[in-house]
């Protein structure tokens, strides 16, 4: 199990003038944690989570896995963060669910030995074991999305980063992304999570970091985002959604 902390994260972008995308960013996730990042457009999420994934060079700053900087171990980094971007493509339409794990598997430096027993496993951790062998252009969206989700488990890390998990499905599907991303914090994986859905955020985070211009502006529970809206109703709780509005320009640049 795995801890994963931010300190002081910073990233600038040199265009006509220097842009600071994000600004003395810091936070922490415990095994079996949730936390949702959120907040609008341009505020710094994507930019965030592309620096803790390993995909962009801090400014400055740093993200320790259990204490040691990735970027002072891109083998660590490897071994221990998944990210799931989601979406249509991704995947060879016309190969089968196994032959494109194999084939990630392949990228991933698995061994040969283990890779038949990961990819059975990763796919039954989806609920996609009986269309191991169908060809990705038969899956619906909803199958798709579980498909990113299975090539993040092959990898078998205990950092997931999920970004807009269910980013365009209809209700029934939706739920069952949820669901598998509460097993998946059951068995102690550290998840970070980005999303537009309100609902989707109340259902799922433990905790929920608002950003806004580059900085955490809040880091507590829903019910805490509640409170700091200062938004309330006479006959029933305040939503997060109603919250976020209230909040929402102070969260834009």
């Amino acid at each position: 199990m795995t801890t994963i902390e931010v300190k002081n994260l910073r990233r600038t972008f040199n265009k006509k003038s220097e842009f600071v995308a994000v600004d003395d960013v810091s936070f922490k996730i415990n095994p079996g944690q949730i936390v949702a990042l959120l907040g609008p457009n341009g505020a710094g999420k994507t930019t965030t989570v592309k620096m803790v994934a390993g995909y962009l060079t801090p400014t400055s700053g740093s993200v320790l896995i259990d204490g040691t900087n990735i970027l002072d171990s891109p083998k660590l980094l490897r071994q221990n963060i998944s990210t799931v971007f989601g979406g249509e493509l991704g995947f060879y339409a016309r190969a089968t669910a196994y032959d494109n794990l194999n084939f990630f598997a392949t990228l991933f430096n698995i061994p040969r030995s283990q890779r038949k027993q990961r990819i059975e496993k990763a796919l039954k951790d989806v609920d996609l074991a009986e269309v191991t062998h169908k060809k990705i252009s038969e899956f619906s969206r909803g199958m798709r999305q579980r498909m990113h989700i299975a090539r993040a488990l092959l990898k078998e890390t205990d950092v997931i980063l999920l970004d807009e998990p269910t980013s365009g499905l209809d209700v029934e599907i939706a739920h069952e992304i949820r669901s598998l991303v509460k097993q998946l914090a059951k068995q102690g994986k550290t998840i970070l999570l980005t999303s537009h859905t309100m609902t989707e955020v109340e259902d799922l985070a433990d905790r929920v970091l608002l950003i806004g211009a580059g900085k955490i502006i809040h880091d507590g529970t829903v019910k805490s985002v509640v409170s700091l809206s200062g938004v309330t109703k006479v006959d029933r709780p305040a939503t997060l959604e109603e919250s976020y509005l209230a909040l929402a320009p102070e969260l834009r640049r």
